[in-house]
């Protein structure tokens, strides 16, 4: 028997050339809101399911060259609930895409884009 239990995850981070452009980004284009300020600086935002985000600082190492088979976490998936809504959503906002929508694995579809940096993500619809 576990001594604890996991309840799930608390939020993923991710590390930005420029924290406040790339938190902006994901308020405008992806509905994130501000939560919370760290002098360093990092910002923890607040997804509409209240789910959160961190952005923080870069430390000056050379980002890796990744794909989704890459050795390590590899993306984030946000769900939809409309798939083609959102694709249109982020077409207005000029999206890099690296793929075409696509079925998703386990059922569903999918669609990998990336954010102002290069941050792989995708949107996922599930029936």
């Amino acid at each position: 028997m576990h001594p604890f239990k996991i309840k799930g995850i608390d939020h993923p981070a991710v590390a930005a050339e420029d924290v406040e452009a790339l938190a902006s980004w994901y308020c405008e284009v992806l509905g994130y809101e501000r939560l919370f300020l760290d002098p360093r600086p990092i910002w923890l935002l607040k997804a509409p399911d209240a789910t959160i985000l961190e952005i923080l600082p870069v430390d000056g190492n050379p980002r890796p060259i990744r794909t989704n088979l890459t050795p390590g976490w590899s993306h984030l998936a946000f769900k939809v609930d409309d798939i083609e809504a959102a694709i249109q959503h982020l077409d207005k906002h000029n999206i890099k895409w690296s793929s075409v929508l696509s079925p998703a694995t386990g059922g569903g579809k999918v669609r990998t884009f990336f954010d102002p940096e290069g941050n792989v993500l995708q949107l996922v619809e599930r029936p």
